[in-house]
């Protein structure tokens, strides 16, 4: 009888939120340690520049025509040695490869220049974590690969810490930051290597804190600019802080502060890109470059021809959306790697219901207000990729991948949620943690089933 009773009342006070951290740090880990190593997107190259800025190198080096560091060897040998691995849907990863890897020293005596070019271009502020990891770990005679999951954990508790301080910090919607956080695509990428993750982690707890009414305070500015430092399209979000109408008088000097820094690494960055066709030939085809492209004449096709490049994004962002929405909330990997979609179909439907059982003070204006901050990140996003990944006129932008779309997904929160099936709010919150646990069991199925044999 007690039992029943304590089943009842926790039925009856149950938050997701509180069980954040106890669902997302054991399923971290875990996928800290299952996808193989440099398989999640672009990690080599995260993980190379994370190294050059642990030794104290901010800027990438330009050497003929190429754009990376001078790195110890044993980095890209290591890297080379799971390349099979890489758009390869029929190979497996023998076990004994990682713990024969794990023993490769790194030898820093014995250095060559690696490309980097698409990570070159990142603000070193991206890479702390990382770069704190390897340099703590290096003077203890850590290996390449040990390092890799040094990396992988620092991201982890970092991003974790974040997530957690924007819950506890937000006024409202704690439980949407949560579903958003424990989806089985969030926890994956946290436990990466990937440059993104800092930034998703600070753009959430920025909005919490302009929520919160913390717009004056230094760490709240810091963040703003590290944020837009990081990731030019989310300068968008500094525009929050006019969501409290206390805050406005900020405002001038909060988003002053982070179009500075947007402006000034995005300068620096497009003075050190260089475009496959300028690329050296003789390494251009193993890097992450597409044919073609030149952010400068593509810009100038965007001003000369702003309706057909509105309808390029317009159709692209339609044909993308089945793709981008798979990999929002299930995906991992380089490929196409997603959950079933019947498990794609109830994370966005456990979304939904979320959503729709908060209480969401905001009135209409600040709705409309996270609302335009959220257009406006998805046309700097399209901008972006069009001028750095489409060739000069191209009539589809290819990358729309759900992943870019993490800094936001809060702000969609302020916009969309609502108290309209709250009165079944206990129901969902229990059918949430169901969905997030068996959905994280499924990803790691499918990561198993996918690379080991």
């Amino acid at each position: 009888m007690r039992r029943l009773r304590w089943l009842v009342n926790a039925r009856h006070s149950f938050e997701l939120y509180r069980a954040f951290l106890w669902l997302a740090l054991p399923f971290g880990c875990l996928f800290v340690f299952l996808v193989p190593p440099f398989q999640s997107p672009d990690e080599p190259n995260h993980f190379f520049r994370a190294y050059q800025v642990s030794e104290g190198v901010f800027y990438a080096e330009k050497k003929e025509q190429r754009l990376g560091g001078e790195l110890p060897l044993s980095l890209s040998q290591v890297r080379d040695s799971f390349l099979f691995l890489k758009m390869n849907y029929e190979s497996r990863l023998d076990k004994n490869l990682i713990f024969r890897q794990l023993k490769t020293p790194l030898g820093t005596s014995l250095r060559v220049f690696t490309d980097f070019p698409n990570t070159a271009i990142y603000a070193p502020t991206a890479y702390f974590p990382q770069a704190t990891a390897i340099a703590l770990v290096r003077p203890l005679g850590a290996t390449p690969l040990q390092m890799l999951y040094a990396v992988r954990f620092a991201n982890l508790f970092i991003w974790l810490l974040l997530v957690q301080a924007a819950i506890r910090l937000m006024p409202f919607l704690k439980n949407a930051l949560a579903a958003l956080a424990l989806l089985p695509a969030s926890l994956v990428i946290a436990a990466s290597a990937n440059a993104d993750v800092i930034t998703n982690g600070l753009s959430w707890w920025l909005m919490a804190a302009f929520c919160a009414r913390m717009s004056g305070q230094f760490k709240t500015v810091t963040s703003a600019v590290v944020i837009a430092a990081n990731k030019l399209i989310a300068l968008p979000l500094a525009l929050l802080v006019l969501i409290g109408k206390k805050q406005r008088g900020r405002f001038v000097f909060l988003f002053s502060a982070a179009l500075f820094a947007a402006l000034a690494w995005g300068y620096f960055a497009q003075k050190q890109f260089i475009s496959y066709d300028n690329y050296h030939p003789a390494f251009r085809e193993a890097q992450t470059l597409s044919e073609g492209v030149d952010p400068a004449r593509q810009q100038v096709f965007i001003l000369q021809n702003p309706l057909f490049f509105a309808k390029t994004v317009f159709f692209s962002a339609i044909k993308a959306l089945p793709s981008t929405a798979a990999h929002f909330v299930g995906k991992f990997g380089w490929e196409k790697n997603y959950l079933h979609p019947l498990w794609l179909a109830a994370l966005w439907a456990m979304l939904a219901a979320v959503f729709f059982s908060e209480k969401n003070p905001l009135a209409t204006r600040q709705r409309l207000l996270a609302a335009g901050v959220a257009v406006l990140y998805a046309g700097m996003f399209a901008v972006t990729m069009y001028a750095l990944w489409c060739p000069v006129g191209a009539m589809e932008i290819t990358n729309f991948q759900g992943r870019y779309f993490v800094p936001i997904a809060p702000v969609l929160a302020l916009v969309l949620a609502n108290n309209w099936l709250e009165k079944f709010r206990n129901e969902i919150r229990l059918g949430a943690v169901l969905i997030m646990v068996f959905g994280n069991c499924a990803m790691i199925i499918s990561i198993l089933t996918r690379y080991y044999a």
